[in-house]
């Protein structure tokens, strides 16, 4: 069984932004091997010939050490490599700049030129075997196609999140992502690489050995953490894992597990070791035997092919090794740097590229209630931009149109395209998105009660079915009235989600409001876990946080309990209908209700979730679907105050007025549809008599739907402000 790799090395990535955000994770350097014996397992015959390309591979390497001995007055020759990055990511900081590519790219360069700003304090004798490779890695200038690039491709993309430990994902992963490896050496850079199962922690990256795939193969690649690009030492794993696509081992061989017992990599002037995981005994004598006296029995710990915490160097056996890759057919490395493979990628005679256009939004959310705005965020690649240009269908207002960043706001709902056209001297290009604008203004205002006794689903409320099983309406059973809603679930596949939705709500004015809802259900068996969200949204559905979460054990118990299907579908009795009611004051029955009870846009829905390795379980009811609104009179307190908002709709300034009867405390706050005070808040005491307050003064608030909200010595009123 291998060890796990649970040890924080390369104490210098402590500096990464990556490991300050999650220091509580460790780091596993390289899992070439893992993901190699993976392959293996997955094809076996992969691996005998894997086996035969290394015979052939170390018999190349050994007879071109013999032409180098016998030919040492000849200059080598310099192997250039086409190199492209692709960019994997959602719109977050895995979404590095084409400024780290390059820098991080240099950093890689400088490392096998003997360059680096580190070189000459690698310690004796592997400082004299630390040589200029003559290896040389440069952005490509064009794509398989022919077309201008520069040799960085952004991809928005789920991929991001790169789990290797699904069925197949050798296939899925890789696929339409890669160009020729017998081309291009491929760097994947993704924001995350899942660990193995059983390993945790922060994967650094990974790649395949020659011969391991066939010549030409998708997989062919390197796959790279983003967090790991920022300074020099970070930059070193990826000098690391381009030394395993050249076909180099660990220091200490062929396994992902330093430490562990004496090993060989197979280079003459790399010693035996255990190897090193962080540390930096750069003079430390070796524990293994040795065969190459001249290393003076110490310890190589600075090879960058080792894991310690100090990296610095190749040698002269590990160049020779890479050198002898490069000029083998296996898995085509010998075509990389040939004149005609220079020409097809744009390295023997670059040119200039127009950019092309990609952008998306700050918060990765693209479905937004009316009135509100999103931050649209430029990602468009290819070449250095000099021009921005937003635009939108149905009157989307830009805050700064010709702008990489610009605040854009949504007042017409239904599906709303944006674009942005992007270009500099060489050309333009333009691309396009659609945001789902939702009219965020509530259809319940008050109390409301649903029990389904109309046909077809009820005025404002949705029906969500992605699997074909969906809530529907049934006579079979109800709480209240003939029908009611529910899930067939036998009929249900494992995992499989079904979402009814509410109309919108307005909870900031019925902050007293109760909500309550009727359920019936059976588990097919004491295994079947299935579940019941009810989750809210106040974002017009962009995103949803679960409120309450009801469990199989507790809606079967006092309800139907164990009905397996193979006996009878589940028909629940008048007696087996369980009400759920929230406690007074507002769904005060969960944390997360805070953070809706002051919005009058919140949208509720019951999301069942049939059990993940099952599926096919009994039937799930709800009905009587019940919001009582607010008790305390809020209607008569604005008339008794003759609360008036104007002009409304406005350009600029409102006044809000009112008439006191005696002393008072008045607070005003003006929110967004989603809740979010926009303008300083004004809280003060004023005596009996008519008052007036100016809101909007600067005419800073943008065209949109909002909230004017008035409390009366702590009581909550509410107008609605439109700006136009």
């Amino acid at each position: 069984m291998k060890k796990q790799i649970q040890y924080l090395c390369l104490a210098s990535l402590l500096t990464s932004g990556l490991l300050n955000a999650q220091t509580d994770k460790k780091v596993q350097p390289c899992i070439t091997y893992d993901v190699m014996d993976q392959h293996f397992k997955d094809d076996p015959s992969a691996k005998q010939r894997y086996e035969a390309a290394q015979n052939i591979l170390n018999t190349q390497k050994e007879e071109f050490e013999k032409n180098i001995t016998a030919n040492k007055s000849l200059a080598p020759p310099v192997y250039t490599v086409p190199v492209v990055f692709h960019i994997l990511h959602q719109g977050g900081p895995e979404n590095v700049s084409d400024a780290t590519i390059i820098q991080a790219l240099k950093w890689m360069n400088d490392d096998y030129a003997r360059t680096s700003a580190d070189a000459n304090t690698t310690v004796p004798p592997f400082n004299a075997s630390f040589i200029d490779s003559e290896i040389k890695f440069v952005l490509a200038k064009l794509d398989p196609n022919g077309n201008c690039t520069n040799g960085i491709i952004r991809r928005y993309d789920a991929r991001t999140e790169w789990d290797r430990n699904q069925p197949g994902a050798f296939s899925f992963l890789y696929n339409g992502i890669t160009w020729n490896p017998t081309k291009y050496m491929n760097i994947i850079i993704v924001k995350d690489i899942v660990a193995a199962q059983g390993q945790q922690g922060i994967v650094v990256g990974y790649t395949f050995k020659p011969g391991a795939w066939s010549s030409g193969a998708v997989q062919d690649a390197i796959v790279y953490n983003y967090g790991f690009l920022g300074t020099m030492v970070q930059a070193r794993s990826l000098s690391h894992e381009a030394g395993h696509w050249f076909n180099l081992s660990h220091t200490w061989g062929n396994t992902n597990n330093p430490g562990v017992s004496c090993g060989d990599d197979g280079i003459s002037d790399t010693p035996i070791t255990k190897g090193e995981f962080g540390g930096c005994a750069s003079s430390s004598i070796s524990a293994c035997a040795q065969t190459n006296p001249a290393m003076n029995n110490l310890n190589n710990v600075q090879n960058i092919m080792n894991y310690s915490d100090c990296p610095r160097n190749f040698t002269t056996g590990q160049t020779n090794a890479m050198r002898a890759a490069l000029t083998s057919a296996t898995s085509g490395r010998n075509n990389l740097w040939s004149n005609a493979n220079l020409i097809a990628t744009g390295i023997s005679n670059p040119v200039l590229c127009a950019p092309i256009s990609a952008f998306g939004t700050t918060t990765d959310k693209y479905q937004i209630c009316s009135g509100s705005s999103l931050v649209m965020k430029d990602a468009s690649y290819n070449a250095a931009i000099t021009s921005y240009s937003w635009s939108g269908s149905s009157g989307v207002v830009f805050a700064n149109p010709t702008s990489s960043l610009s605040s854009a706001t949504f007042n017409t709902p239904g599906i709303i395209t944006v674009s942005l056209t992007v270009g500099n001297a060489q050309g333009s290009s333009t691309s396009t998105r659609t945001i789902n604008v939702v009219n965020g203004a509530a259809a319940i205002t008050g109390p409301a009660i649903e029990s389904f006794e109309g046909t077809g689903t009820p005025a404002n409320w949705s029906v969500i079915n992605p699997n074909g099983v969906a809530w529907e309406i049934t006579n079979l059973s109800a709480k209240d009235g003939a029908n009611s809603y529910f899930v067939d679930g036998p009929l249900s596949a494992a995992g499989q989600s079904d979402i009814l939705q509410m109309p919108m709500m307005d909870l900031l004015n019925n902050q007293a409001g109760t909500f309550e809802f009727s359920y019936a259900y059976a588990r097919n068996s004491s295994s079947h876990n299935d579940n019941l969200f009810l989750e809210g949204s106040l974002d017009c559905g962009a995103t949803w946080k679960t409120i309450r979460q009801f469990a199989a054990n507790t809606m079967a118990s006092g309800s139907g309990g164990i009905v397996p299907v193979t006996n009878s579908v589940f028909i629940p009795t008048s007696t087996q209908w369980k009400t759920y009611t929230s406690d007074a004051g507002g769904f005060n029955f969960d944390s997360f209700w805070f953070d809706f009870s002051n919005s009058a846009s919140v949208m509720v829905r019951f999301n069942f979730v049939e059990d993940a390795t099952n599926g096919a379980g009994n039937r799930m009811y709800i009905d009587k679907i019940n919001f009582a609104g607010n008790t305390v009179g809020i209607n008569e307190l604005t008339k008794s105050i003759s609360l008036g908002l104007y002009p409304n709709p406005t350009k600029g300034t409102s006044t809000v007025k009112f008439t006191l009867s005696d002393a008072s405390n008045i607070g005003i706050e003006v929110v967004d549809v989603l809740g979010k005070v926009v303008l300083p808040s004004n809280n003060s005491n004023y005596a009996p008599g008519t008052h007036t307050v100016n809101i909007n003064n600067n005419e800073g608030l943008a065209k949109g739907i909002y909230f004017v909200n008035i409390s009366l010595n702590g009581t909550k009123m509410s107008r609605k402000l439109i700006v136009e």
